[in-house]
């Protein structure tokens, strides 16, 4: 077998993933006007917001963050983990940190935490 990516690694399937990843779940972020599309190993998780217990530790050091799949450009509303940032060198090449304020229109409800970050596909 190849190289198998961890929690919050990319993916283009679950073949890909360590076993501790449940999903490989695709995004697709819009930004400045671009669409950026990428998986990611990642499990699904109960407890919502910002340093979910349910979800593994990045590199940060803290838990990541559980929120709906469709908050971050994802296909369904399934709670999954995201690894948390505080900027864009957190994330992994072809992805990019964004908070609440650049993953919510203005105005919505928005199910990312005020505050929060996480990383998504997106431009380095």
């Amino acid at each position: 077998p190849g190289f198998l990516s961890g929690n919050y690694d990319p993916c283009f399937s679950i073949n890909d993933c360590e076993l501790t990843a449940s999903r490989c779940e695709e995004l697709t972020v819009d930004f400045a006007g671009f669409l950026y599309t990428d998986g990611i190993c990642t499990v699904e998780c109960g407890v919502l917001g910002a340093r979910s217990p349910d979800c593994p530790r990045a590199l940060v050091g803290r838990f990541g963050s559980c929120y709906p799949s469709n908050a971050a450009g994802g296909s369904s509303n399934t709670p999954v983990c995201f690894e948390p940032c505080n900027d864009t060198n957190d994330c992994i090449v072809g992805f990019r940190c964004l908070g609440d304020l650049d993953l919510c229109a203005q105005g919505e409800p928005c199910p990312i935490e005020p505050g929060d970050a996480i990383c998504v596909p997106g431009p380095d």
